[in-house]
């Protein structure tokens, strides 16, 4: 078993965050396959791609109780279970009531998975090291989106090669069920937890602000990613390929974003001024993206410029669910409350902006930028003249914490 805020045990929990993401997308290269081989409407070909994600934003709050009922680990191993099972069920489908309920099963996987190892991260780190690995931990959904796209891209457009999608994924998912065993569970007795205690969440203003912040985020994040290679093509006349190119690249500026904004307040810089910083790039990249005298190059500047500020913006969000936290005992449904807002942003965000494209145009573009950077910036508990309070650790994983 690894040490309890172990650099070991932080990055498998990093692992499990980036094989989780692809859970989503693993579908998206796919899916004109998958929509020939069934008969699928665009619409039932959307619900195949969203349905992790929609789980996600229905249930998160329930399953982040979970995780504090059961414990990070169990809820770790259930979810790599269900991924697991999940993507045997998609593997050997051949109706569309197969093939949904193993995507509905891969949601409940994705759910477990990211809220049950975010909060193992938050319970067994403090300080300096708790910012590192939360930045760690933000970038991992745009290293499972560029991960997972370009492995599964091969295999489009050979015919019923996209079951190995979901095949291959099962094996990986087997295996890291079997890893949980190196995870920390659960040390000393806890009180049992209660129904009641997600009622200790929603009645604390502190959770909803952060997650505010973190669902405006999500919303802008998702949709000018999403939507990005469609509007680089039909702006300016460039190749699919070569539009996909500047949005793989673009990515790698918010991973690198996340891990340095942890970097940075282990430093000691001012979480403020970060803030503001990061706000100021997203916005200008954003914004700029749409402008109609933007140029090719000067548009792959600007979504470059709003990668840096919006991953930079989200990694300083999630450092912050910890102080949002009512107590210790109920920071798993903190983590799900904020995820559940997250993902609601995951799924309002590429349909506000791909809707633009036929009304409304750039300066609804820019106003939607400009609104999701100002519901960031302002709902977050850092700019009173007190701090936000840091979450006590109360049980024996602190001494772990705190002696790595």
């Amino acid at each position: 078993m690894f040490t309890p805020g172990s650099w070991p045990c932080l990055i498998l929990l990093f692992v499990y965050g980036t094989v989780a993401t692809s859970l989503v997308t693993q579908a998206v290269p796919v899916i004109g396959d998958i929509a020939r081989y069934f008969h699928l409407s665009h619409a039932a070909a959307g619900w195949v791609i969203s349905i992790p994600s929609l789980i996600t934003a229905v249930g998160a709050l329930f399953g982040g109780w979970l995780v504090d009922r059961i414990g990070d680990r169990r809820v770790i191993a259930a979810g790599a279970a269900c991924a697991c099972v999940g993507n045997l069920a998609v593997f050997f489908s051949h109706d569309v009531g197969m093939l949904l309920a193993g995507r509905l099963i891969e949601g409940i996987g994705y759910l477990s998975l990211t809220v049950g190892a975010v909060t193992l991260i938050m319970r067994t780190t403090t300080g300096p090291r708790r910012s590192v690995a939360l930045g760690l931990w933000t970038a991992h959904t745009a290293v499972g989106i560029g991960m997972t796209l370009s492995i599964v891209a091969p295999l489009a457009q050979h015919g019923e090669r996209w079951r190995w999608a979901f095949g291959g994924h099962a094996v990986l998912m087997a295996a890291l069920l079997l890893a949980t065993v190196l995870l920390p569970g659960k040390r000393g007795a806890a009180a049992p937890r209660r129904l009641v205690d997600i009622w200790t969440v929603l009645s604390s203003l502190p959770p909803y602000r952060v997650a505010l912040a973190s669902g405006a985020s999500a919303f802008v994040q998702t949709g000018i990613m999403a939507a990005l290679t469609v509007y680089l093509a039909r702006t300016f006349g460039v190749s699919v390929g070569k539009a996909a190119g500047v949005g793989t690249m673009a990515e790698v500026f918010v991973v690198l974003a996340c891990i340095g904004v942890g970097q940075l307040l282990k430093a000691g810089h001012n979480i403020r001024v970060l803030a503001l910083i990061s706000g100021a790039l997203s916005l200008l990249g954003g914004a700029g993206l749409y402008l109609p005298a933007t140029s090719f190059a000067g548009a792959i500047v600007a979504i470059c410029v709003f990668s840096v500020g919006i991953g930079a913006l989200n990694a300083l969000i999630w450092t912050l669910v910890p102080a949002a936290a009512p107590s210790l005992a109920t920071l798993g449904a903190t983590n799900g409350l904020v995820a559940q807002a997250t993902y609601l942003g995951v799924l309002l965000g590429p349909p506000a902006i791909f809707t633009s494209f036929s009304e409304g145009g750039w300066t609804l573009r820019v106003g939607l930028v400009i609104a999701a950077t100002a519901l960031q910036l302002l709902p977050i508990p850092i700019w009173s003249s007190r701090p936000p309070r840091p979450l006590r650790m109360t049980d024996s994983h602190a001494e772990s914490a705190h002696s790595h």
